[in-house]
């Protein structure tokens, strides 16, 4: 049996606002490269990756074509604007991709320290069930907030508790489905796992990564660089 044709979504059109005031997550500097160049070099290097999409604010589109085309990414088939919301940014993504696509992968472009052994467990997962996410298990104590938010309401147990993470795979027709419907946006859902799931298709986890990490403000990115100093996940 042949190898299954894997195309990647990367987002990477958010708008940042708990990042900065004075720019965009995706393009800021780490460790000497814009951020989202970082996993696009993972994807570059995978060979289970067959090629990627990348979806950018549509003013950011000329630039970007130019800063990707200086790292001579080879995989890359089109950049692609992005909408107001995140379902909006991936389904026209997932449009992009080659419709010979066996499995999509979905992944946000602030995750820059993704690895290729993260994505083959994923794309092997999808293999099996048709949808799969990794997730890492909640360790912190949590605790729900009463409505004026600074008061305790209750501690809420972290049993079976998980934080999913991207990569995020799926077989081709689930996504067609799912971007299909009319009510894909009405849904709230934070991840494309979730619009799966209310759709009544279970989804497999596998085991992510603790590195992943997902920069949504400045601190996080200070981290990173940390990480990126220590040479642990590049």
């Amino acid at each position: 049996m042949s190898a299954p044709k894997v195309s990647a979504v990367v987002a990477a059109a958010g708008l940042s606002k708990r990042f900065s005031p004075h720019g965009r997550k995706q393009f800021a500097t780490l460790a000497g490269k814009p951020l989202l160049t970082h996993c696009l070099s993972t994807f570059e290097s995978s060979e289970l990756i067959t090629s990627v999409v990348v979806v950018v604010p549509e003013n950011k589109i000329p630039p970007s074509r130019d800063l990707l085309e200086s790292f001579g990414f080879e995989k890359i088939t089109l950049i692609v604007a992005g909408g107001e919301k995140r379902h909006v940014s991936v389904r026209n993504g997932f449009r992009a991709t080659p419709l010979d696509s066996d499995m999509v992968l979905i992944h946000d472009a602030a995750r820059p320290f993704v690895d290729n052994e993260t994505i083959k467990r994923v794309v092997e997962g999808c293999a099996r069930t048709g949808a799969c996410i990794c997730a890492v298990p909640v360790t912190d104590t949590l605790k729900r907030a009463e409505e004026c938010g600074s008061l305790v309401s209750e501690t809420v147990s972290r049993e079976k508790l998980w934080k999913a993470q991207t990569p995020q795979v799926f077989r081709r027709e689930i996504l067609v489905e799912i971007y299909s419907s009319p009510g894909a946006g009405d849904l709230g859902a934070t991840d494309e796992s979730a619009l799966v799931e209310a759709m009544g298709i279970k989804v497999e986890m596998v085991a992510g990564s603790d590195l992943n990490m997902k920069i949504t403000t400045a601190a996080d990115l200070r981290m990173a660089e940390l990480i990126a100093g220590k040479g642990e996940a590049l």
